[in-house]
């Protein structure tokens, strides 16, 4: 099926270069040799294009994992899990499938040695910013000269990016150290007024560390129970959560942050509930049992105890979306707010 001539500068490819990715649509394939140059081979196909890169892909593979039946099929249900073994991995990057590269973004075993080789590899490609967010779960990635490359292709494609979970895991993940500018990150804060999936990002990644262009300051609440919210960043926290649930329109929005401020504001003494009725009634009862009588710290014990159980099934079983869930949930949301604006009043 491959062109006599493809077949050869194909094997030649493989013998020279360390990495190989494929254009499917451009009918590319590119080599990556061992000090850093690329050679690039256009494909002739006479056949369907789609066809003939299955051919090159399986060419590529039998070569170089020696296998006659194409990608492997139990990597494809490894890619996302972690389970391929340092054995081979290298040569996963040279058989020009980009789930291949995936299976390696996300090896427990991936290091420094194949670091760069693996974001070459992912270059335009459909699964570019997955990989990229793959690899900045990693410690060491992000201390890396790569982290740096891959968290700039990440912040330029994120305003390409539509899916509000992805959206979210992008911010938390650009945030890590100084993997972009102080600009950048105030660029995203300033976004994040208007799409409150960046601030989601923020509060998840940049606790006791979030921006304060609105001179926020600390309470002097002179209680144990309110330390966690008495500072200026406890401050700025609740005044960002406030914000977020006052927009909400997308389901992951809304539950991840009931899930920070629920976390941010635990207490020993509080269990997460589904129903927000038992909440406030927890929040009494152990207000009671510590003899205390205060409207601030009800409303902590109240938010300790907030998950994303009090939204789940409602939302679920409703297929809500967009204004709908504020409207059907402001049963749930409404005493959220309420106990946010009295933790945040002076």
């Amino acid at each position: 099926m491959l062109t006599p001539e493809d077949t050869l500068r194909l094997n030649v490819l493989i013998s020279t270069c360390v990495a190989i990715r494929v254009d499917v649509y451009k009918l590319v394939v590119v080599g990556l040799t061992s000090n850093k140059k690329e050679q690039t081979i256009t494909l002739n196909p006479a056949i369907d294009g789609g066809k003939y890169i299955q051919a090159v892909q399986k060419l590529l593979v039998s070569h170089v994992l020696g296998s006659m039946g194409g990608y492997p099929s139990y990597l494809k249900r490894w890619s996302r899990m972690g389970q391929v073994s340092s054995n081979n991995l290298e040569s996963l990057l040279k058989i020009g499938n980009v789930e291949a590269v995936v299976a390696v973004a996300n090896s427990q075993n991936l290091d420094e040695k194949v670091l760069d080789l693996v974001w070459w590899c992912a270059t335009n490609t459909d699964q570019q910013a997955e990989i990229g967010r793959f690899l900045l779960t990693r410690d060491f990635v992000v201390v890396h000269p790569v982290g740096k490359e891959i968290a700039g292709y990440l912040l330029e494609f994120l305003p390409f990016t539509d899916d509000t979970s992805q959206l979210i895991d992008t911010t938390n993940l650009l945030l890590q150290n100084d993997l972009i500018s102080q600009e950048a990150k105030d660029r995203l804060w300033k976004q994040g007024q208007r799409k409150t999936a960046f601030l989601v990002g923020f509060i998840e990644r940049m606790k006791g560390n979030l921006p304060n262009n609105d001179g926020t300051v600390a309470l002097n609440l002179n209680s144990k129970e309110l330390d966690c919210v008495s500072s200026e960043q406890g401050q700025i926290m609740l005044k960002t959560i406030a914000h977020i649930l006052k927009k909400i329109n997308q389901e992951h929005v809304l539950y991840r942050t009931l899930e920070v401020l629920g976390r941010y504001l635990s207490h020993p003494m509080i269990q997460p509930m589904s129903q927000i009725d038992a909440l406030q009634t927890q929040a009494q009862t152990v207000l009671e049992n510590l003899g205390l009588d205060d409207e601030k710290i009800r409303a902590r014990f109240l938010l300790a105890g907030v998950s994303e159980q009090l939204a789940v099934s409602t939302i679920s079983a409703h297929s809500l979306a967009g204004s709908a869930i504020r409207k059907k949930l402001g049963n749930v949301l409404m005493p959220i707010q309420n106990a946010l604006e009295i933790l945040t009043s002076p």
